[in-house]
């Protein structure tokens, strides 16, 4: 199928469009107003549903998985580890002061 452009050209001096007489000029319609252009696109439109931790979506589910596990309240303590391996939580006591403590080694 070919998609036809229709130029036309004006008939007369039409100074309120701003168009000489001769003048080629095309047809400006809106989406709307060409029957079933809606359907068409309607077909041709992709939809997401909402991802979850076990089927994708507009994102995929792992990285759901990952979004999900971001705190957004206030947090108890914060890890880090040293250049040693060591890992540290920083927390805040009462009075809002820093509070290092050394997270205690599983391996023996």
């Amino acid at each position: 199928m070919s998609t036809k452009i229709v130029q036309l050209k004006a008939r007369a001096d039409e100074p309120d469009i701003g168009l000489v007489k001769g003048e080629p000029f095309y047809v400006i319609t809106s989406a709307d107003a060409v029957v079933g252009l809606d359907k068409f696109i309607a077909k041709q439109v992709v939809t997401y549903l909402p991802a979850t931790e076990t089927d994708d979506g507009l994102m995929t589910a792992a990285d759901k998985k990952k979004l999900n596990k971001i705190k957004t309240e206030p947090l108890e303590g914060l890890k880090f580890k040293s250049p040693d391996g060591s890992v540290f939580v920083l927390s805040v006591d009462n009075d809002g002061k820093p509070v290092f403590t050394k997270e205690e080694s599983d391996v023996r």
